[in-house]
């Protein structure tokens, strides 16, 4: 469960693959959220995992299919692990691909707790991630379990069956009707949620190959960088990796950042204070740090400047300088 005075990351890819679901099948547009379509370019940055639920919470009300994230796992597609799909499908046999999805779920995620258990003949996966609203809690159970389901059918085929699923939150959808979709019992209302199997199928050998050209995909190296992500009681790199989200809004403000962290903004900004810094100079930081990165892509500056906010190119170099002792056009000048 959530703990107090705590703020949860996610990756975007997480809403990105649900926007997607909800756009291909149920004929929705980016216009129905209040998101802004560019920052789904970006599957790996960081944003408030309350924003997520919110976003998990809409699509329900928006499709009227409670169901709607059930039917999303049971995707033949690899897209369903993204960039980290390399890593996974690398794996020589189904035990070390578990504990492969065990490291990624950290690393989309802050605040998982993911391990697995064998118990006689029964293997036990079990996760609990931390949940801000109450009526998300059984989509994030679905996602989980789905997404664990995926890849034992991806060792043993689609016909796989697990032995029994449990999920955390109350009962949606018909009657037997996401346990037909998983195939297998459901037990509702779990304190976390769990996918037993039989443990001789830890062992399974992989059998398939990739499909390299269904997925942009990380190699193992790429893919390990991204294993550290801000605890969630950490403020200062909670507040750097939030102002970073807030550019794809706008200029970053202390009002927009503090809602996200659930605080009010004279709150934030003593925690700061105590910590010796102003929230101007992690915001001036974030912006710099997006731009460099930036700098080695196609946009020109005018554009760059405006994706951190600036209105106008003029003010954006000033303070770029004021960072680096050089223009936003010297510096680019050394990338090449």
């Amino acid at each position: 469960m959530a703990k107090p005075n705590a703020t949860y990351l996610v990756r975007v890819h997480s809403a990105k693959m649900l926007i997607d679901h909800a756009m291909k099948y149920y004929a929705l547009t980016y216009a129905d959220f209040d998101m802004p379509p560019h920052l789904f370019d970006y599957q790996l940055k960081l944003m408030p995992l309350s924003d997520l639920e919110a976003l998990l919470c809409k699509i329900e009300l928006l499709t009227q299919d409670p169901a709607y994230t059930a039917k999303l796992t049971q995707s033949d597609s690899l897209k369903q692990f993204g960039p980290f799909v390399q890593l996974l499908a690398s794996s020589t046999n189904l035990g070390m691909a578990i504990k492969r999805m065990n490291t990624i779920h950290n690393a989309l995620q802050s605040g998982v707790q993911v391990n697995m258990l064998l118990s006689g003949s029964i293997a036990k996966w079990r996760i609990l991630t931390p949940t801000m609203l109450p009526q998300a809690r059984i989509h994030e159970s679905i996602l989980a379990a789905g997404s664990f389901v995926r890849l034992l059918k991806l060792f043993h085929g689609d016909d796989y069956q697990p032995v029994v699923i449990h999920l955390s939150g109350n009962m949606i959808g018909k009657t037997g009707e996401i346990e037909a979709i998983f195939n297998c019992p459901i037990v509702w209302n779990s304190p976390n949620t769990q996918v037993w199997f039989p443990a001789k199928d830890i062992t399974c050998p992989r059998r398939f190959e990739l499909p390299t050209p269904q997925v942009k995909a990380f190699t193992v190296e790429q893919a390990m960088s991204y294993m550290l992500i801000p605890q969630p009681q950490d403020t200062l790199k909670v507040v750097f990796e939030l102002t970073k989200y807030a550019l794809f809004f706008g200029y970053p403000t202390l009002e927009f950042v503090a809602q996200k962290m659930g605080m009010k903004p004279l709150t934030l900004q003593r925690r700061l204070q105590d910590q010796s810094i102003a929230f101007t100079d992690i915001v001036h930081h974030s912006i710099c740090d997006e731009a460099t990165a930036l700098m080695g892509s196609e946009l020109s500056i005018q554009e760059i400047a405006h994706r951190v906010g600036y209105k106008t190119t003029a003010s954006f170099s000033v303070a770029f300088k004021r960072m680096y002792g050089v223009t936003p056009v010297q510096y680019r000048k050394t990338l090449l």
